[in-house]
């Protein structure tokens, strides 16, 4: 297995990358938008891969020309997802060795991800995993897209170091393409259906990240 040295931060998605979740998604748009005479399209998925809970909403109301608020949409996904991100949402295999070798080696391990801090305090928490992170950090509370620089610098600046010595995981090549424009090394997590886009611009490409490069801490 490849090594990736000098790495002080590990910044993890988690939809898609440590949570094998991204199916419920599938599954909450279709019960949620058929019942409204729509159709979630691929263009529609791939659109909101690297927005947040808040936005999503937003551009949904938008792009479906919804007669409903987006906090109506947020508080029907909310029913729809609280009790499978606290019961039934696990990680992907691999995931939890990873993140203890990666603690092992003394790094410092923070969350990107767009979903609702609650429901990913909740999964973590349940997979008995929440205490490798720092601090998860959320499209909605900062006011930054995954698809933005921006939040991926804000997170090197939590994790006290620069953003070369930052590790990025995701499989939304939108969020690989800010983390590396960030300045981070970029794993991208490789999705058999390619729905979120190539990942030909990543530093690596794996099926999993139980099987991403070993990260050396910086001495």
């Amino acid at each position: 297995m490849s090594a990736i040295n000098g790495v002080r931060a590990a910044v993890f998605d988690l939809d898609g990358t440590l949570f094998d979740s991204v199916g419920l998604w599938h599954e909450i748009d279709e019960i949620f938008l058929r019942k409204r005479g729509c159709e979630p399209t691929d263009d529609y998925k791939r659109s909101i891969a690297a927005l947040g809970f808040k936005a999503t909403a937003y551009f949904t109301v938008e792009y479906f020309g919804l007669n409903e608020t987006p906090e109506t949409l947020m508080d029907e996904w909310n029913v729809l997802a609280e009790h499978a991100y606290k019961h039934t949402i696990k990680l992907f295999d691999g995931a939890r060795e990873y993140l203890a070798a990666c603690a092992a080696a003394g790094l410092t391990i923070l969350a990107v991800t767009s979903l609702k801090r609650e429901l990913a305090e909740s999964c973590l928490t349940s997979n008995g995993v929440r205490g490798y992170f720092k601090e998860i950090i959320t499209a909605d509370e900062t006011g930054m897209k995954k698809s933005s620089p921006d939040i991926y610098e804000y997170a090197a600046k939590r994790a006290g170091c620069a953003a070369a010595e930052c590790v990025a995981f995701d499989d939304v090549h939108d969020a690989l393409r800010a983390a590396k424009a960030a300045g981070m090394t970029t794993v991208a997590i490789s999705r058999p259906d390619g729905l979120f886009g190539a990942h030909d611009g990543a530093d690596y490409i794996v099926d999993g990240v139980g099987k991403a490069p070993r990260l050396i801490g910086k001495a």
